[in-house]
């Protein structure tokens, strides 16, 4: 994934080096996979805005069919995000500044100067899971309870309901907080003890447990962090346009692989839980990407259409540094792929329909997995782990 810009105040930036999005090796691919709905078409199907009784219209700022938006620290920015397509936003991601927990609680990521007037959505932050002098075993043994505790009484203040992601991409070797086969369970446990902390703070908060897409170089299966359904809301996948690009071939790989598209949204259903793309994007900034890729949007939306039952919320990662080159302004075909989208995921408001509250709610209970879907098999190879020192560092296949 690309690295967010932390900043420690509104207006000073301090961008970390890009972390690459690790490769998979090839998983053995599904003989019927119900979540991606069939051999995909890159164009935008024209039916996806006929009213269902089985989704009932949901009031929320965007009047998109789940909670929508973009990640941003810029307001100026996010504005202009919001005019172009035409939508508020449900949705804004932010990035507390990672260091010391003094640090993190610096409130500029919920300011006037982050926060656009007007804003009436929630967040979706990214919280590390130990600071910068911290451990994974102090975080299981709780000795972070009262500051996480703090911060989501921070968050509930303005945003209660806002998606909360403690230590995300977990699986992937470039986070301080990576798990490993070895510490794998100490990770739960440090998880766990977040999740609780939080909701002291703010119960109604939506805890978001957020592997990155594919086999990670850290922790090969990262089903073996799942911390406990009593303790996650949400099932989160981070995933962008490379490693390979979402060409027809590209995107049968990712939907079908081994923790790829199919197989989390599958996770999700059997835990009883939605599903969120707190970070997507094209990448024209990293190696192995699709460029200005409209393909890649096109197979994304579709792909949330199509599982639409257990989508909670997405945020574009607009990001426009050298080392991403994400942001929809920068790429002219992956904007009009996206801007196309907007009217076929538009909710039509029925006629004296009574609405329900701004926010999907997380699922509860255990549903089963789609007929037809079987679990991914687990290829005998795994990704290597990968060095963070330059920008030009590829994951690999």
């Amino acid at each position: 994934m690309p690295d967010h810009t932390t900043r420690t105040r509104p207006g000073t930036r301090s961008r970390r080096m890009p972390v690459p999005l690790l490769a998979a090796a090839l998983a053995a691919v599904l003989t019927l996979s119900a979540c991606g709905g069939g051999d995909p078409a890159p164009e935008p199907s024209q039916d996806t805005t006929s009213p269902g009784s089985s989704y009932p219209y949901v009031k929320r700022p965007s009047g998109l069919f789940w909670d929508s938006g973009v990640f941003g620290h810029d307001v100026e920015k996010v504005n202009d995000f919001t005019k172009e397509r035409g939508h508020a936003i449900d949705v804004l991601g932010v990035s507390p500044t990672r260091g010391s927990w003094s640090d993190t609680m610096s409130d500029w990521w919920l300011s006037d100067e982050t926060i656009p007037k007007g804003f009436t959505g929630t967040l979706n932050v990214s919280l590390q899971l130990f600071p910068e002098d911290g451990s994974m075993k102090a975080a299981a043994d709780g000795d972070y309870n009262g500051d996480f505790k703090k911060i989501g009484q921070m968050i509930a203040k303005k945003y209660p309901t806002a998606y909360v992601r403690p230590g995300w991409e977990f699986n992937i070797p470039n986070w301080k907080w990576k798990a490993t086969p070895e510490n794998v369970d100490e990770f739960k446990e440090a998880f766990r003890q977040a999740s609780k902390s939080l909701k002291e703070g703010g119960p109604k908060l939506r805890i978001v447990w957020n592997p990155n897409e594919g086999k990670g170089g850290s922790l090969p299966d990262a089903s073996t962090a799942w911390p406990g359904d009593d303790v996650v809301d949400i099932v989160g996948l981070d995933a962008y346009d490379w490693s390979p690009p979402y060409d027809e071939k590209g995107w049968q790989e990712h939907r079908t692989k081994d923790q790829g598209w199919d197989y989390w949204g599958n996770f999700a259903r059997q835990h009883g839980k939605k599903f969120a793309l707190p970070e997507w994007g094209v990448i024209p900034g990293g190696d192995d990407s699709g460029g200005d890729n409209p393909s890649y949007i096109n197979y994304v939306m579709q792909w949330m259409v199509d599982n639409r039952d257990i989508m909670a919320f997405e945020t574009y990662f607009d990001e426009t540094d050298d080392y991403c080159k994400c942001a929809l302004s920068q790429n002219p075909k992956a904007k009009a792929a996206y801007l196309d989208w907007m009217p076929r995921i538009t909710q039509q408001v029925p006629a004296g329909a009574s609405t329900s509250a701004t926010a999907a709610p997380a699922a509860s209970g255990t549903t089963r997995a789609r007929v037809g879907t079987a679990t991914p098999s687990r290829p005998a190879t795994s990704a290597k782990p990968r060095s963070r020192a330059t920008k030009t560092d590829t994951p690999e296949s």
